[in-house]
């Protein structure tokens, strides 16, 4: 092992790298620059191997942290040393992902090094010393040789995948890379949350949970149900005393078998037994189970947890981790907490409240945000080339045809029954893009399973391209076991590939890889803006599915939303040269995410 120690000597290193490709990993102090330093970097290239400790470095590793702007860094977990580097002042250091790599070829998913380590290459790696004391003066040979491997262990798993890779999963690599810098940003910069608000909101739904409960009991006891939230226990308690057309007809869980205790599944099984037995007090339990479980996921998912989370931030902003290709389509995922859940303004029970109100701008700030308009059904209609459905989405509206087939007639999207049907044709078109049959489309729509049939035979007779993509899709992946995406990037299918799947991936893929672009192109415009003096209070604060989110000074929020849209535009003619743009993004400025007008 090469222990480096001195400037001159880490020169001499760097300068056999050159502006290759060289494993890096740090063993750092602490998991935030803010809180400690990088201690160590092991480095790795396939034939020159080194240890660098910063410690004797007059400086330290932010001393020394320039010295690596000419090679391409491969990490595991582009984040985390990229933080280190950015906090460092060179932020134009290139550091590659294997993580990335192997999803631009496999597909998204969550793992740890020490998972890829064992499935990728078929050996184990000794974790024993990651949280030991990297702070101590006196680092053991355990230590040393521990923060060494973990470079050797990355270049391997680099050199694996690769292998493997063309130029095209190459491009899908170098799209995901590009995504963690306004990813940090996101992440740095937070949500601030009104926690007055949110308290108060938090409340009512304690109210209206208290109400529900109370309705329940008027029909059901504790000798009955001794555990209100028990699925199970509901379960059987419908299965004794529900007639038993409507238990066999009833969804059950894939897992246990159990009947669904989910809210759209008891609200539909509540219009069903409607019909069939009027004012039958199990109507209204079901309704209000279906109630009780609704505002039990909101106090659960978006009540005390987003409250505590920015009681703990100093600024009251809500921090996310925003998971680059973590779904196996590579879309994103959100944790702690999971933003992407929040859902848009919502009549809960009668009421109407809206978790996104209690997102809101700083003082003399505006959120600004734009969202792509239907990109799912826009990329593909472009992959499939499906002219009529590109058609519907720039000049019609896909989703008042299907709605008018539903009906019977035209319906007026400027009245709560024609936003009703619409919205409910809705399910139709994204059934489709996720592969649903009628069965599935049917209890999705709470309709005959017949019925259903003649909503999926209008759509493919008017979208013929775009329903047959998902059959083009499915001989692939059974001809390659892989999906080529449009990014360049593949989406191992397996064996035996579905059709829902086959379906979906690639559509959902498209809009990953125009989103990313768009996150990319914003970044750049802001750091460009930035250099120039302009738009110096302007941070991405968040990407919810299709949207970008900013906070910016009031005096900077026109030319910023003018920015975005810009960039958002530019991303999908990346993905889609000569597509039309029109009624491609829609947003705007407003002092809380749910008012951007």
């Amino acid at each position: 092992m090469n222990l480096i120690t001195t400037r001159q000597a880490l020169s001499d290193y760097l300068d056999l790298v050159n502006d290759g490709m060289c494993a890096l990993d740090f063993e750092t102090t602490s998991l935030r620059p803010a809180d400690g330093k990088v201690r160590l970097v092991s480095l790795y290239n396939g034939q020159h191997g080194a240890l660098v400790d910063f410690d004797p470095i007059p400086g330290g590793f932010r001393a020394c942290a320039s010295m690596f702007e000419k090679g391409q860094w491969i990490v595991f977990n582009a984040g985390f040393e990229m933080r280190w580097f950015i906090d460092a002042g060179s932020p134009e250091v290139a550091c590659r992902d294997v993580g990335y790599l192997r999803r631009a070829i496999m597909g998204g998913g969550q793992f740890a090094l020490k998972q890829l380590i064992s499935w990728d290459l078929g050996r184990e790696m000794d974790k024993t010393e990651q949280a030991s004391n990297w702070s101590d003066p006196d680092l053991t040979d355990s230590q040393l040789e521990y923060a060494y491997n973990d470079a050797l262990e990355t270049w391997d798993l680099f050199q694996h995948w690769y292998d493997r890779a063309d130029q095209d999963h190459l491009k899908a690599w170098q799209m995901l890379d590009d995504m963690v810098p306004p990813v940090i940003e996101m992440e740095e910069a937070g949500m601030l949350l009104d926690t007055h608000r949110h308290d108060r909101l938090i409340g009512e739904w304690a109210r209206i949970q208290h109400k529900k409960v109370a309705e329940i009991a008027e029909t059901v006891g504790p000798d009955d149900v001794a555990n209100i939230r028990s699925d199970a226990q509901w379960s059987d308690y419908f299965g004794r005393i529900l007639p038993d057309h409507v238990v066999d007809s009833w969804p059950r869980t894939e897992k246990t078998g159990q009947l669904s205790m989910k809210g759209e599944v008891l609200r539909s099984v509540a219009a069903q037994f409607e019909v069939e037995h009027p004012d039958n007090p199990l109507t209204a339990l079901l309704d209000a189970l279906a109630a009780y479980k609704k505002v039990s996921k909101y106090l659960s998912s978006f009540g005390d947890t987003l409250l505590q989370k920015a009681y703990a931030s100093p600024d009251q902003r809500v921090r996310a981790r925003y998971n680059i290709a973590a779904a196996k389509t590579g879309r994103f995922s959100c944790s702690g907490p999971n933003l992407q859940q929040v859902p848009r303004d919502n009549e809960l029970l009668g009421e109407a409240t809206s978790v996104r109100s209690s997102f809101v701008a700083a003082k003399g700030y505006r959120l600004v945000s734009f969202d792509y308009s239907g990109i799912e059904l826009r990329v593909l209609a472009l992959l499939a080339g499906d002219d009529q459905l590109l058609e519907d989405m720039v000049e019609g509206d896909v989703h008042a045809e299907v709605a008018a087939v539903i009906a019977g007639h035209s319906i007026d999207k400027s009245t709560p029954e024609g936003k009703k049907a619409r919205t409910a044709a809705k399910g139709v078109s994204f059934g489709i893009i996720y592969g649903s049959g009628a069965s599935g489309l049917a209890v999705n729509m709470r309709t005959t399973v017949e019925q259903a049939e003649e909503y999926i035979a209008f759509w493919a007779d008017r979208y013929s391209n775009a329903f047959d993509y998902r059959n083009k899709m499915m001989d692939e992946a059974s001809r390659t076991r892989y999906i080529r995406c449009v990014d360049g990037g593949t989406i191992y299918m397996g064996k035996k590939p579905d059709l829902p799947k086959c379906a979906n991936y690639p559509v959902q893929r498209a809009a990953l890889s125009v989103m990313a672009r768009a996150l990319i192109r914003h970044k750049n415009t802001l750091d460009h803006a930035r250099s120039r003096g302009e738009q110096t209070h302007t941070k991405m604060i968040s990407t919810i599915h299709d949207a970008i989110i900013d906070e910016t000074l009031l005096a900077d929020a026109g030319s910023c939303l003018s920015l975005m849209e810009q960039d958002m535009t530019e991303a999908y003619l990346d993905i889609f040269p000569a597509a039309p743009t029109e009624r491609l993004v829609e947003g705007g400025v407003g002092t809380s995410w749910a008012n951007l007008e």
